[in-house]
């Protein structure tokens, strides 16, 4: 059901390859477009769940993870809404370990931390995707009082993406549990051939959610 729900989503949690363009033409592009930023946080975990139809808490709770639908002018958004079976305090302390991302995403070929300051990381990732190897940074952004995390495309490092952006936002729920907000977007260079985007669409995105899901249940020790 959740590829199922994938394959007609506009989704793209991973990056592609798109034309060079010089740092500046980036941040422009990357200023243009509508970053994937948590709006209209709510009061609660139960707000949240009670803001949803019923189909998407039935498929959250059987699934662990549910593919939310998104506005059709939001080009490129995806969301959706993660069943953690740990408290907030422990999913926050894992997710701030963005070193580790290469233990649940084998896609990576290698990531490392450029600086690090109190409200955040700049992350270096580097991806094999089929033949494309992409390269690109992220400045990440922490919010330890509201559990939110965010990230967008560092526009000054010489990399082949156009828009890249996404948040984690946690809810403490009944049982110490965490309901967490996962939201990405990303903005793809026409050149992309469309078997190759559309591949790795339907591929990836449940299946980066669903790892990070089992790594951070089973406190870093699950491997993919």
């Amino acid at each position: 059901m959740l590829l199922a729900r994938a394959g007609r989503s506009a989704l793209l949690a991973l990056v592609l390859l798109s034309t060079g363009s010089a740092p500046a033409e980036r941040a422009a592009a990357q200023a243009a477009a509508q970053a994937a930023v948590p709006v209209n946080r709510p009061a609660s975990a139960q707000a949240l769940l009670d803001s949803q139809p019923k189909e998407v808490v039935d498929e959250l709770t059987e699934e662990r993870m549910v593919l939310l639908e998104t506005h059709s002018s939001d080009k490129g958004l995806v969301e959706a809404l993660v069943l953690f079976s740990q408290p907030p305090e422990q999913v926050w302390e894992l997710l701030l370990q963005r070193e580790r991302q290469k233990e649940y995403r084998p896609e990576l070929k290698s990531i490392s931390i450029v600086n690090r300051s109190e409200n955040g990381v700049v992350e270096e990732q580097h991806l094999k995707i089929a033949f494309l190897d992409v390269a690109y940074r992220l400045d990440t952004r922490l919010d330890p009082a509201a559990k939110t995390l965010t990230w967008q495309l560092d526009p000054n490092f010489d990399s082949a993406l156009e828009h890249v952006s996404g948040y984690w936002e946690l809810h403490a729920l009944d049982g110490g549990r965490t309901l967490a907000r996962f939201g990405t977007k990303v903005n793809v260079n026409k050149a992309v051939p469309g078997f190759l985007q559309n591949g790795i669409t339907r591929k990836n995105v449940p299946e980066t959610l669903e790892n990070t899901r089992q790594w951070v249940d089973s406190n870093g020790r699950w491997r993919p």
